[in-house]
């Protein structure tokens, strides 16, 4: 299996990369709520900025996948109303839940995070019998939260490994070539070396490129331990 990791701008990277060239694009684009990159700040403030911001990337993930070619994308509760206006009729919402979630004063909080599932048409790039093939899956975030030891703690809103593997392992092709345009923390990736499949990552925030080919070298280092 290849790992390819890209310091740089997703959307300049992608435009370099051949059409039809991958099998899914599973990534965890900033959510334009608020978060603070490594004191960069978020990317929109509305709806309406977000998605300008976002779709000429989401073009360029479209552009780049194989007939049949998955899309998974987290996005944020916030926007759920406007998710069929961006990504279209077809799609399906992936509840990424949470055993462990931090409270914050308000009424209700959320327990989940939408993830945008579609396949591209064609015969979906998936296996044939997957173990799981349901809409939603409870990570244990509570290690994520507790210790802050952890690597990936160094990226403001880390994956969880055990969801985001399940959905790689269940929803993508074995032995196909997964593109997670922003890596953060590298959880698609270490996710994807588990799992046999080849990787490309791509990362606009050196802080947070470090961690994930820390990360992803360990898994790599650790699956040829145990062959």
């Amino acid at each position: 299996m290849t790992v390819e990791l890209y310091l740089g701008d997703c959307l300049e990277v992608m435009q370099e990369l051949e059409d039809n060239s991958v099998d899914a694009v599973i990534t965890d684009p900033p959510f334009g709520i608020g978060f603070d990159y490594n004191g960069k700040g978020d990317v929109a403030k509305s709806a309406i900025d977000y998605w300008i911001w976002l779709s000429p990337k989401h073009k360029e993930m479209l552009r780049v996948l194989r007939p049949g070619g998955l899309t998974a994308l987290w996005q944020a509760n916030k926007y759920f109303r406007y998710f069929w206006d961006w990504f279209g009729d077809s799609i399906r919402i992936y509840a990424g839940c949470k055993n462990f979630v931090q409270l914050r004063k308000i009424p209700i909080n959320y327990g989940y995070d939408p993830i945008i599932m579609k396949y591209l048409e064609g015969e979906p790039l998936r296996p044939k019998k997957p173990k799981r093939s349901i809409d939603f899956f409870v990570a244990n975030t509570a290690g994520i939260v507790s210790d802050t030891t952890r690597i990936e703690k160094g990226h403001p809103c880390p994956r969880p490994l055990d969801q985001t593997r399940e959905i790689v392992d269940n929803f993508s092709l074995p032995g196909g070539t997964v593109l997670d345009p922003f890596m953060g923390s590298g959880t698609t990736g270490v996710a994807c070396v588990q799992t046999g499949r080849n990787f490309i990552g791509i990362e606009i925030e050196p802080k947070y490129y470090k961690i994930a080919e820390k990360r992803i070298a360990e898994a790599q280092l650790q699956i040829r331990m145990e062959i």
